[in-house]
């Protein structure tokens, strides 16, 4: 009998709020309450936070209903966009989508939340990957086109970012590159990923062994294993000779390194290493253009 005076009271409570609703400014908030007692809340604004539980309002225009929730370890609580938050999460001013039941018997309009979505909470954890469009290395950031058809913006600052297995930044990246993986936290009402970590594809095929072409910059020895430095059209590579590597003339045939000199155009065969693209290993053929 208490608990049917209760809602009867809440019932009258809502008619007065809702009659109101046609003199003020459109519905902002919403109230479903059913016949077994439990309720739902929308657009609920949090006013005031007292421990775990909190003093909100429903607004009609000028209009408001107090609410009070109340929370319990079993409250499930998710930000906007589904992510798992936490009690602590919710501050003033927050709006809440609350479902929950009414106590037993109450004098005031009390809620048990059994449920709780922030929806001021906009920021969430994002694992994505996608295309990347264009690249502000000024800003160090870049738009991309994620598996989702979405555009964002991954802000980087620090994030460890990686081609492949080599660490770069962001003026190594180019329109086109793919990102395997992107992570970090997004916020989706700027579309806005600051991310934590960024993974870009490496194309195999750039350290299967081939052929090079470019003038001696400098040269450490003149026997066998040594290194130098040769310069092609855009690019410096630090060629590592084995004591195995083949030193040829133009036309084929063996000779020695002694009589190589800076600014000789040769061509050797090789692999850029995985781990810095600026060396080449496992060199079997050094032929010099010049002899």
């Amino acid at each position: 009998m208490q608990a049917k005076l209760f809602l009867f009271s809440v019932a009258a409570i809502l008619l007065f709020f809702v009659s109101s609703l046609f003199l003020h400014a459109a519905e902002s908030g919403e109230i479903n309450i059913s016949k077994d007692g439990k309720v739902s809340l929308k657009n609920a604004q949090v006013f005031q936070r007292a421990g775990t539980n909190f003093y909100t309002r429903i607004y009609w225009g000028e209009v408001f209903l107090r609410v009070t929730v109340v929370t319990s370890a079993d409250t499930k609580i998710e930000k906007r966009h589904g992510e798992k938050a936490a009690v602590t999460d919710i501050k003033e001013g927050d709006y809440l989508d609350i479902e929950g039941k009414f106590p037993s018997s109450s004098d005031s309009f009390i809620i048990h939340a059994t449920s709780i979505v922030n929806s001021s909470l906009e920021k969430e954890s994002l694992e994505t990957r996608g295309t990347i469009l264009s690249v502000v290395p000024d800003k160090d950031e870049f738009t991309m086109r994620t598996h989702r058809g979405t555009i964002i913006t991954v802000t980087v600052n620090g994030a460890a970012m990686k081609k492949g297995i080599i660490p770069i930044g962001t003026a190594k990246l180019k329109s086109g590159d793919k990102v395997t993986f992107a992570a970090g936290t997004y916020d989706f009402s700027t579309k806005v990923l600051a991310a934590s970590r960024v993974d870009v594809y490496q194309d195999p095929g750039a350290f299967a062994p081939h052929n090079f072409q470019g003038k001696i910059k400098s040269m450490e020895g003149t026997t066998l294993p040594t290194t130098m430095v040769v310069a092609l059209t855009s690019k410096e590579y630090t060629v590592r000779l084995s004591p195995s590597t083949k030193i040829l003339k133009n036309n084929k045939k063996p000779t020695t390194l002694s009589r190589f000199q800076v600014g000789d155009t040769v061509r050797f065969y090789g692999a850029v290493r995985e781990d810095d693209l600026s060396i080449v290993d496992n060199v079997e053929v050094m032929r010099n253009f010049d002899l």
